[in-house]
């Protein structure tokens, strides 16, 4: 995620767009973060929780394609805002499946880990996008990793669960007696 902050505005001048034109291009990940936090909120609610947060991790995997495919600035556009729409909405998501997964006694040491290293992770992705654009002059390298690891991603969340694919173990019976 770290990449749409620190080398879009240098991605799409890149494209040919004025630096103003490319700096309003990014804020369009704001307006569209919000939007996304309450569309996959309430889709959580009545769908649950890890299917839409896969649509999301794809989504972000998606709008990295949509960057990498993009010839100025209406596709890059178009390509932070579905990275945008999924933003923050991902955040809310992997806490609830934190606590499906781990339970409430583990989630604030779970959550914890989880947002005390992906400052580390977006920190690296940033370098190595920038490290990737020194060496090659493009930032195409790059954009398709960040892409793969959205789709990954999404595929990940999105497989079931050991407990889900696990058979179902025969209840006994009760009687009326007991």
């Amino acid at each position: 995620m770290g990449f749409v902050n620190a080398h879009f505005v240098a991605y799409t001048t890149g494209l040919g767009a004025s630096g103003i034109a490319a700096a309003g291009g990014l804020a369009t990940v704001g307006a569209m973060s919000i939007l996304g936090a309450f569309i996959f909120g309430t889709l959580a609610d009545r769908r649950g929780t890890r299917p839409i947060l896969a649509i999301a991790y794809g989504m972000r995997g998606l709008g990295y394609g949509v960057l990498l495919l993009a010839n100025g600035l209406p596709m890059a556009i178009a390509g932070v805002m579905l990275i945008g729409v999924a933003w923050t909405s991902v955040i809310s998501l992997t806490g609830a499946v934190s606590a499906d997964q781990f339970g409430l006694r583990r989630l604030g040491t779970v959550y914890g880990a989880l947002f005390g290293v992906m400052p580390l992770g977006a920190s690296l992705g940033v370098w190595i996008a920038g490290r990737v654009f020194d060496d090659s002059g493009s930032y195409e390298l790059a954009l398709q990793i960040s892409m793969a690891l959205g789709i990954g991603a999404a595929l990940l969340i999105g497989l079931p669960r050991y407990r889900e694919l696990a058979p179902k173990q025969p209840q006994e019976a009760s009687s009326v007696a007991d």
